[in-house]
C-alpha cells in the first residue's frame, strides 16, 4: 500500500495505542490505504481522517476529507480545486523538500493549510525555511509524522481545539492549528528513518515506480 514497512493492521495496531484522538492517512495517489487502516482500527484508536497525498507536476498536495482518488499529474491549481470540488481541504506537503515540493506555490495558490513541519528525518532546515517563508501568510499551519516506520507514528502532531475530525477541519479553517515535534521520538529514530528511505529511493529507481508515502 506504501512505502512505509508496517501493513495496514500493523499500523492501525500502533494507533489504537497512540494516544491520538485523530489521525489523517494519506497514501501517495490513492485513498486505499486510510480506508484499509480504518477498517482495521474497527472502531479503536483515533477517528480517521481518509485523504491522500497527490503526485502534481508541481509537487506533492494533501488532500484531507475526500472519499475517493484525485488524479495525479495535474497541477498543484487543478489539484486543489477537484480536492475542493470532492469537499475536501488541500495542504501543502513538505513545501520545501528538495524532491516534489510545490516551493513558493503555497503561497500564491488557494491552499487550507501548509504543512511546516514534516518528520522526515533531515528536513529541519526545510520545515525552518517553511514556517519563515509561508507561516505568517498561511491561513493555517499543521505538522505530519511521514511515518516511514510504525514508530514514528505521531511523532509529529497537529494541535487543535477539540478531539474530533470535524473539530480539527473546523480549526483548520480558521487558523487555529500548530504542529508539535516529540523530539525525543525524532532524534532516537532519525537512522532507521534514514535507513529505510534510502532503501525505499534505490528500490523506487530500479523498478522506476514513484515514491509512495503513506502519512499519519
Amino acid at each position: 500500500m506504501s512505502d512505509g514497512t508496517g501493513t495496514p493492521g500493523q499500523v492501525a495496531g500502533v494507533l489504537a495505542w497512540s494516544g491520538l484522538e485523530v489521525a489523517a492517512v494519506t497514501d501517495h495517489n490513492t485513498v486505499e490505504g486510510a480506508l484499509r487502516v480504518r477498517e482495521a482500527l474497527a472502531g479503536r484508536g483515533p477517528e480517521i481522517i481518509v485523504g491522500t497525498e497527490v503526485t502534481s507536476v508541481d509537487g506533492h498536495v494533501l488532500a484531507l476529507f475526500v472519499d475517493r482518488d484525485v488524479p495525479r499529474g495535474l497541477s498543484a491549481r487543478e489539484t486543489i480545486e477537484i480536492i475542493h470540488d470532492l469537499g475536501g481541504l488541500a495542504i501543502a506537503a513538505h513545501p520545501y523538500f528538495p524532491v516534489r515540493s510545490v516551493g513558493d506555490l503555497a503561497a500564491r495558490l488557494p491552499f487550507d493549510a501548509v504543512e511546516t513541519a514534516n518528520g522526515t528525518p533531515l528536513g529541519e532546515l526545510a520545515n525552518h525555511r517553511a514556517a519563515r517563508r509561508l507561516g505568517a501568510g498561511a491561513r493555517a499551519v499543521v505538522g505530519g509524522s511521514d511515518a516511514h516506520v510504525a514508530a514514528a507514528i505521531g511523532h509529529v502532531r497537529t494541535h487543535f481545539p477539540g478531539s474530533t475530525a470535524d473539530h480539527l477541519r473546523a480549526a483548520i479553517e480558521r487558523g487555529q492549528t500548530r504542529p508539535v515535534f516529540d523530539w525525543g521520538t525524532h532524534l532516537r529514530l532519525g537512522p532507521a528513518l534514514v535507513y529505510t528511505m534510502v532503501r525505499q529511493t534505490l528500490r523506487t529507481s530500479e523498478d522506476a515506480r514513484p515514491i509512495e508515502v503513506l502519512r499519519l
